[in-house]
């Protein structure tokens, strides 16, 4: 069987680099926390990854518009075609597309897998280094500081409500403290 998760790495860059978003580093920073709750959950890590790198393979940097929006159901959409293509097996592409659909919360969660990848996505937002990552993304999109920063705590504060896994809870309470202090937000 061919190596899913590089399959799906390297599709992520071809269209992070087309849609010109979302930022590659907060990619990275949901990849990093699938693999730490993946070991800890003791779920397939492969699925894992895989199923993050494929969830914003459709995605737009317009700030709540039409496509990132729905870009769940859309990448779903799209990583179905690659899924049969490589090659994985029925039951895997049904947890992979699952997870890919219940990252935002819309679509319930069905599998332990699932609910892993929704919480490593939401992880993303809810770190002082994605926060500033994100920051700067709107930075190079023209958005104004003050605006921006609103935008990274009204981000922060929706992803984590969307946290289901209790010690992904816990930890996105220090974290959202930290990340107001340091942008001084009350």
């Amino acid at each position: 069987m061919p190596d899913i998760v590089k399959l799906s790495r390297r599709l992520m860059r071809k269209q992070t680099k087309l849609n010109r978003a979302p930022a590659w580093l907060l990619t990275e920073i949901a990849i990093k926390k699938g693999r730490e709750l993946a070991e800890r959950y003791d779920v397939d890590r492969r699925l894992v990854l895989t199923s993050l790198y494929l969830a914003h393979t459709v995605f737009d940097p317009i700030w709540k518009g039409k496509i990132q929006k729905n870009h769940p159901t859309l990448s779903a959409a799209f990583a179905k075609t690659y899924l049969k293509t490589w090659g994985v097996p029925k039951e895997e592409q049904e947890i992979i597309l699952n997870a890919i659909e219940a990252h935002h919360g819309k679509v319930p969660t069905k599998s332990k897998i699932a609910e892993v990848v929704k919480n490593a996505e939401c992880f993303k937002f809810i770190t002082i280094q994605g926060s500033l990552i994100y920051l700067h993304e709107l930075g190079l999109r023209k958005v104004s500081f003050h605006e921006a920063v609103g935008k990274v705590i009204e981000k922060m504060e929706h992803k984590q409500r969307l946290l289901t896994l209790k010690d992904c809870i816990k930890e996105a309470k220090r974290n959202c403290a930290d990340i107001r202090n340091l942008l001084r937000v009350e």
